[in-house]
């Protein structure tokens, strides 16, 4: 007789870091976002909550919860940046003129 198997131990990337529970307690329905986390689905979620889509309409999350989104999106874009497709647009440039300028002046 083989020993029960015991239940799957969840990856170090099973899930978003950020404390989700105040959000999820205020707003059960994003359980979606740690459902769908480490997914191209997950982040189009994520930037459809902090995207007006309704013409001005949408009323917005508290300061609070509003922070948490934003930081799992940041931490969604960093453990997974195959998904944030606009990445390369957003990179820093320094455009600053060098001194001395172009003619080392």
């Amino acid at each position: 007789m083989n020993p029960p198997t015991p239940p799957a131990t969840p990856s170090a990337d099973s899930g978003p870091h950020t404390d989700t529970s105040a959000l999820l307690a205020r707003f059960p329905h994003l359980r979606k976002i740690v459902d769908q986390w480490g997914t191209a689905a997950c982040r189009a979620y994520l930037m459809g909550l902090i995207t007006d889509t309704r013409d001005g309409t949408r009323q917005g999350f508290p300061a609070e919860h509003a922070r948490t989104i934003f930081k799992l999106l940041h931490e969604h874009d960093e453990r997974h940046p195959e998904f944030d497709h606009g990445r390369e647009e957003r990179q820093w440039v320094d455009v600053r003129p060098r001194r001395g300028g172009v003619d080392g002046e």
